[in-house]
């Protein structure tokens, strides 16, 4: 067995940051960062105006086990490649050399747009449901849009200082936000369980109601599904940390697929609680906090201040799990960087020498987050399209190395080597099966509009912004990247456990 320092050299890299994380604070990192139940509770409105309670909920359960096989599927390529690049250099590492260079840029690009967005995702909803309080709270109070970005600019302000100055304290901040994920949710089951009127099961599994205004309820349910899949987005930051954790090869798929679990059998509990709790559809879609959950929480409660003090738990996840997007994002525009992938890319591949992060790819990321929180300014359905182009983004990063993993990684003459988390020939091809159809179907409907009819304020302009940043990354490609790209494992097409080589091809 090597140790991570060789196994890093043997991709082609010299180990540069800190392995500070465990297993237990990059768990826990997951954790927060997925924040199944809070992220549910912050998308629930689509579901419930696509379908009511049963579309949630059916949703919700199928959303589970397929991301379970995703997971499976990318924690086995993260065992065997565990480098902070993820999705790029997996692909460059599994997909034949016609295809190498561009397949593997391609996927980098998309993953750093995707995690842009994702933890942008989580900023806005911080942002926006601390402004809410406000609203819940004082019936004077008119939200403005403006005010909404500020609320979401200070989020990202103060996530990206404890990227920068308070790394240090982030496995333990990881692990206190572990615990108000668990307690939390403990705390407010109960008070839904004991407090709040309940619904009927009809009300819960049976009773289909569509409030988009779509014509087809078919195409209404699949559009809900935005509900059911983004609480699921986020596991893979594992992977992007995998160079500050030690054995990675074995950790980062046990961060990945564990926290799946976790989190999915927590939100599998609370969306049962939360929608036996929810009172009439029409009150709860029209609530002047423009969440749903708080208004179940001030119906339980008959209290603000109780409504209040939930609430908060949920918005203090969302900022450590704004936090951690920063971190794991900024890893993988920064190994992005060191392969020469980027525009200025020798100065945002630096480490700084003292704090042993990369300080400049943090403050990009923060500075483009900055940057989309205009798009609220001018859609009343911005949250919605952000949400989107995460699934999106985040999902065509997910699917590109699991279709070559499944077209090469697995074929009977490869000598692929697996890392020691294997799930075999048959399971293996099985989730990745699955996992590839799921994905497609959710990509498929999540570029569709949540409301119906369409109106220059409410459409979703995910795709436009999407198409924008792969155009970008396409003409960069074709003007200097294709000239300048290292591309991971360059002339290295397996990880042998017998040989490591002497001078991989681009290490630095």
């Amino acid at each position: 067995m090597f140790t991570d320092q060789e196994r890093l050299a043997q991709l082609g890299h010299k180990e540069e940051l800190d392995r500070r994380f465990s297993l237990t604070a990059l768990a826990a990192l997951c954790l927060c960062l997925m924040a199944t139940w809070e992220a549910l509770s912050t998308v629930v409105a689509a579901a419930l105006a696509s379908g009511g309670a049963p579309c949630l909920f059916y949703n919700y359960v199928i959303s589970f086990i397929c991301t379970v096989c995703i997971a499976c599927s990318l924690g086995e390529i993260a065992s065997i490649y565990p480098t902070s690049g993820g999705q790029y250099h997996w692909v460059a590492a599994l997909s034949p050399a016609s295809t190498k260079v561009f397949a593997s840029f391609a996927t980098g690009w998309i993953s750093v747009g995707a995690q842009i967005v994702f933890t942008a995702s989580a900023a806005f909803a911080a942002g926006l449901q601390t402004q809410s309080l406000i609203v819940l709270n004082d019936d004077t109070y008119v939200p403005t849009q403006w005010q909404g970005m500020l609320f979401y600019w200070s989020i990202l302000v103060y996530a990206t200082v404890m990227n920068i100055w308070g790394m240090k304290l982030m496995p333990t901040v990881n692990m206190v936000s572990g615990v108000i994920h668990v307690g939390a949710f403990i705390a407010i089951l109960i008070v839904l369980g004991v407090m709040a009127e309940k619904n009927t099961s009809s009300f819960v599994f049976v009773e289909f109601q569509n409030s988009s205004g779509w014509s087809n309820d078919g195409v209404s349910w699949l559009v809900g599904l935005l509900s059911a899949v983004y609480p699921f987005l986020g596991y893979d930051a594992a992977c992007h940390l995998s160079e500050e954790l030690n054995d990675a090869s074995r950790n980062v798929p046990l961060a990945m697929v564990g926290s799946v679990v976790v989190n999915g059998l927590m939100g599998f509990i609370y969306v049962i609680v939360l929608l036996y709790s929810a009172g009439s559809l029409d009150n709860l879609l029209a609530t002047p906090t423009g969440f749903p959950f708080m208004q179940i929480y001030l119906d339980a409660t008959q209290s603000r201040a109780g409504a209040t003090v939930m609430s908060i738990m949920l918005i203090l996840i969302a900022i450590a799990a704004t936090v951690a997007g920063i971190a794991s994002t900024s890893r993988t525009l920064w190994a992005f960087a060191r392969d020469k992938a980027t525009p200025f890319d020798t100065y945002f591949s630096g480490v700084n020498e003292s704090l042993k992060i990369p300080v400049r790819a943090v403050v990009l990321v923060s500075v483009l987050q900055l940057i989309l929180g205009f798009i609220y300014l001018g859609n009343t359905t911005a949250f919605n399209a952000i949400l989107s182009m995460a699934i999106i983004g985040m999902y065509l990063s997910y699917t590109l190395p699991v279709v070559y993993m499944l077209l090469f990684g697995r074929r009977k003459d490869s000598k692929h080597q697996f890392g020691p988390f294997r799930l075999g020939k048959v399971l293996g091809i099985t989730m990745n099966i699955i996992g590839l159809i799921w994905m497609v179907v959710v990509m498929i409907f999540s570029t569709f509009p949540t409301v119906m009819p369409v109106t220059a304020q409410n459409m979703n302009y995910s795709t436009v912004v999407m198409a924008g940043w792969l155009l970008f990354g396409l003409i960069y490609y074709i003007l200097f990247g294709r000239f300048k790209f290292d591309v991971p494992l360059g002339e290295v097409s397996v990880i042998s456990d017998t040989e490591l080589p002497d001078a991989p091809k681009n290490l630095k």
